[in-house]
């Protein structure tokens, strides 16, 4: 072999790309934070509109109820 660069066995390449590794985990995190994030703001923003639903569906009752009146 006339190269100047040393021969890297393929066992060698994980550290070479140990960075890139890092990297993918990093941003495989960073996506799952943002999914659970995602869920709980979803449950939260079903949550109140289950609770506005109620109390419309309630004060609708109470409409009809005071003009049987």
């Amino acid at each position: 072999m006339d190269s100047d660069k040393p021969y890297v066995p393929p066992a060698g390449m994980a550290e070479m790309f140990a960075w890139v590794t890092v990297t993918h985990f990093l941003v495989i995190a960073l996506c799952a934070a943002g999914a659970i994030a995602i869920l709980w703001w979803g449950r939260h923003l079903h949550r109140r509109w289950k609770e506005a639903q109620e109390e419309h569906e309630a004060d609708a009752l109470a409409a009809r109820e005071n003009e049987a009146d």
